[in-house]
């Protein structure tokens, strides 16, 4: 458990209760401890807490020692208290020992890691150094000296208190050391516990009966745990030999061991020697077969990542004979010499090398069989089982035995057959590229920037205009180039090796034709430490692009000019109709900069209609390259992107290469908005009365012939109307020409709101009107023509604040295929409408045939009126 799993409140409580727990198991210690004094009257022959603090001291950080460290020695303390009552070495002893922590737990995190304490037996060394020896001396003389007050030192109490620190720490240190969760799953594993613990129980049920019954006893446990040194984890095993330590502990003070007749022997007078050397064999036994395990462990795994390797490596592995044979190969050169593992292994490498490669790959065997070399490595040729040859490249190692016999060789395959075919491709490639060179007239140059040795080819020579038999320097170059340019050329030079990085300019060289114009590129070449070593480069003779390019650059700036300073809009696209160009005007008229409409489709940027409020204009060359120019003459309208319109005309026309391919268009747009307006002008008064706003004459005879033709055509019946204002002169006559005029427009607004949508009102001239209504039957035409009839007759005309009346009559005639002639039905209408003004005005008459019979001495009549009076119709 780690302390992200509580919260902030508890892992600020979390050291002090560690704290507390610690502070218990001092107590608990120093109790047990304390209780040994049985032996000697003087000072514990075994002490643990100080092992306790120092493993603390080296486990924990700095920031929770106060913590942790002042509950141990208070637990000391009130343990030294209770068992020995007030003295002075109820304060002194715990702080000695705390003193002892301190230093020994800095030692152990300089000397020890901190994730591995005792890997081998150099860090169990340096523990009890440290620890075990040094510590110890030193607490003994602290103690010595504070016990110098009293006049109670003596050397016995000096040596006991250095033997029984060094005891408790070997007893502990290792446990609290190991005490780490990858040692506590090893030693609790599911195999690993039941036998810790079934070992525990037999050493110390053995040890027991050792130390109570059997002559040297301690030979004996020495023997019974070097068997848990052997069988046991690492932590396991010092777990037992504490838990043994402690049985002894408990049986000498309880005074159990067996005694020796020899008063003098040393087991009597210092019974805790044949501890330490029952302990420490088993501790260096411990950590020996723990670095045994290990290294075992590790050839293992070796062995096990040497098989996976061999046999999953995507190269072709073996191992193979002193005499050729194969002995194990991997499924990679299976697959690449086209054999089984079972065929292989009946085979020797001789019997599948290439003829032409056998004597070097054998000679190259018989070298490392020598010892004159200890690998090699080459390019060879196998024959595949399928009779195909296959290029691998070969390294091959010799393994010995320990008296430097051979035993097998190792050889790693690697399928080279496509590199090979790469190199061959090179080749080729190589050539392409110089014969390119020289075809283009790119010269190569090299320049070592260690020696300062320069290499020209042939055709840099005749760059540069001078003979091959010359030898080429940097200073020959530097002479070469155009005092205007040298500079230029120079730092731009330095600048690459400095930085480093490619080099691209152009400068001007003076040779015996004039000034040519060079274009240099070069790229840096490193070592194997990554210095520069050396720059490689090519010149290519660039004068004629650069007046070409120099020619077009003009031409261009003459093409833009002209573009900017004409009238009409120019666009030009590429294959895809994407725009490229635009001068002035084409902004101005699409509402899109250049810069904005670069790469966009012509038909995004450009909305023509038909009208200004017509539908889109459907027109593939704003989509599609044309091959030929097109113009477009409809009365189109482009609205720019603001909304703006304008009236256009405009062309596009192919751009094409030499060769006959397209490679754009160019578009033409003329703004036609004034002179389209003033045809529209142009056309409206030739086509209106001006007066009225109405149709004029010839738009009435117009329309009449259209409804002729479809009541011919397609048996439809339409209705002309003629109608004839009433009183009108007298208006025209008592109130002015203004007046009649004024009366006209009015009757005219009056007459256009009693008519159906596609019915056609015009002015016939003077006070003259006919209407056209198509698709109606007579008897709907009669209402109709009541209708206005009634509102002329009715209408209130005022004029100067003098109310004029007038009437209205109308002749009515029907359209249909018998009745087709416009002469015809303009005479019908007239006559009815004669007939109505006849019958006493402001009425309505349909034509019939006996009209003319009955009103023929009148008509003559009228047409003498009309001759004679015509300014009554103007």
């Amino acid at each position: 458990m780690t302390t992200d799993t509580f919260s902030p409140a508890d892992r600020a409580a979390l050291p002090w209760f560690k704290g507390a727990m610690l502070g218990a198991l001092a107590f608990v210690l120093t109790l047990f401890c304390l209780e040994l004094t049985k032996v000697s009257l003087h000072i514990s022959p075994l002490w643990l807490p100080t092992a306790l603090m120092t493993m603390i001291v080296f486990r924990y950080p700095p920031r929770a020692l106060p913590v942790l460290l002042g509950s141990c020695t208070l637990a000391i303390i009130a343990a030294n208290a209770l068992f020995v009552g007030h003295a002075l070495i109820v304060l002194a002893f715990p702080l000695i020992n705390l003193i002892q922590a301190l230093l020994g737990g800095a030692l152990l995190r300089r000397l020890l890691d901190k994730h591995a304490p005792l890997d081998s037996l150099a860090g169990w060394s340096k523990m009890v150094l440290a620890t075990g020896i040094f510590m110890p001396l030193l607490g003994a003389l602290l103690a010595c000296q504070a016990l110098s007050f009293t006049g109670e030192a003596s050397f016995h109490f000096f040596l006991t208190w250095a033997i029984s620190e060094t005891i408790g720490m070997l007893a502990l240190g290792p446990v609290c050391l190991l005490w780490q969760p990858d040692e506590l799953r090893k030693s609790l594993s599911t195999h690993a516990l039941p036998e810790t613990l079934l070992t525990l129980i037999a050493t110390l049920a053995l040890s027991y009966c050792a130390l109570r019954y059997l002559p040297w006893s301690f030979t004996f446990v020495m023997v019974v745990l070097f068997y848990s040194a052997v069988r046991l984890p690492r932590l396991s095993a010092f777990l037992v030999f504490l838990a043994t330590l402690v049985m002894m502990s408990l049986l000498l003070a309880l005074n159990q061991l067996l005694r020796y007749a020899d008063a003098q022997s040393i087991v009597n007078s210092a019974p805790w020697l044949p501890f330490l050397l029952a302990i420490i064999p088993s501790h260096m036994m411990t950590l020996v077969m723990h670095s045994f395990r290990e290294e075992k462990k590790h050839i293992s795994q070796s062995e096990a990542r040497f098989r996976h390797a061999m046999e999953y490596s995507v190269i072709g592995m073996a191992l193979v004979a002193p005499e050729g044979r194969w002995l194990q190969v991997n499924q990679s050169l299976c697959r690449l010499l086209g054999y089984s593992k079972e065929e292989l292994m009946g085979m020797t490498f001789q019997a599948l090398t290439h003829p032409d490669d056998l004597a070097t790959d054998e000679a190259r065997l018989s070298a490392l069989l020598a010892g004159e070399i200890e690998t090699y490595s080459h390019e060879k040729r196998y024959l595949r089982k399928d009779g195909q040859t296959v290029w691998v490249l070969l390294a091959v190692s010799l393994v010995r035995d320990v008296d430097g016999r051979p035993l097998y060789f190792i050889s790693q395959i690697e399928d080279i057959s496509d590199l090979k075919q790469t190199e061959a491709v090179n080749r080729h490639l190589m050539q392409r590229i110089t014969l390119a060179n020289e075809a283009g007239g790119i010269g190569v140059w090299d320049w070592s920037l260690k020696t300062g040795k320069m290499s020209w080819d042939k055709r840099m020579f005749q760059i540069y205009g001078l003979t091959e038999a010359g030898q080429a320097t940097y200073l020959t170059w530097v002479n070469c180039l155009l005092p205007a340019d040298r500079q230029m050329a120079i730092d731009a030079f330095d600048a690459g090796i400095r930085k480093p990085c490619d080099v691209d300019v152009v400068f001007r060289i003076i040779t015996d034709q004039g000034i040519r114009f060079i274009h240099s590129q070069s790229t840096l070449v490193f070592d194997d430490s990554g210095k520069v070593e050396r720059m490689l480069g090519i010149n290519q003779d660039i004068t004629a692009m650069r007046q070409l390019t120099e020619a077009l650059y003009q031409e261009k700036e003459r093409m833009h000019i002209t573009l900017d300073a004409i009238g009409e809009a120019v666009i030009s696209t590429d294959e895809e109709m994407r725009v490229t160009f635009m001068n002035p005007v084409a902004e101005i008229m699409s509402g899109w900069t250049q810069e904005e409409a670069a790469g966009k489709l012509l038909s995004e940027l450009l909305r023509i209609t038909h009208g200004s409020d017509g539908p889109p204009m459907e027109n593939m060359l704003l989509c599609e390259l044309p091959h030929s120019k097109a113009e477009l003459e409809q009365e189109l309208v482009l609205h720019n992107r603001a909304g703006v319109r304008f009236d256009v005309h405009y062309s596009i026309m192919p751009l094409k290469t030499q060769e006959g391919g397209y490679i754009g268009s160019v578009m033409v747009i003329q703004d036609v908005s004034e002179s389209r307006e003033m045809m529209r002008r142009l056309s409206y008064g030739a086509s209106h009365d001006m007066l009225t706003r109405l149709p004029n004459r010839s738009s009435f005879e117009q329309r009449l012939k259209q409804l002729l033709h479809a009541a011919s055509q397609q048996q439809r019946e339409h209705i002309l109307i003629f109608i004839d204002l009433d009183r009108f002169k007298a208006v025209n006559d008592s109130a002015g020409h203004a007046a009649g005029d004024a009366l006209l427009r009015e009757i005219s607004v009056q007459m256009k709101q009693h008519l159906r949508g596609g019915d056609f009102l015009a002015r016939l001239g003077g006070d003259e009107f006919g209407v056209l209504l198509p698709d109606c039957a007579l008897a709907e035409a009669q209402e109709i023509a009541e209708r206005l009839v009634n509102a002329v007759n009715h209408y209130p005309f005022l004029w100067e604040g003098q109310l004029h009346r007038i009437g209205a009559s109308a002749g009515i005639a029907l359209l249909n295929k018998d009745n087709a002639q416009a002469s015809e039905v303009m005479a019908q209408a007239d006559l009815a409408c004669y007939n109505a003004k006849h019958n006493g005005r402001g009425q309505l008459s349909v034509y019939e045939a006996k009209l003319r019979d009955t009103l023929k001495p009148v008509l003559s009549q009228r047409e003498n009126d009309r001759i004679l009076a015509p300014r009554d119709r103007l």
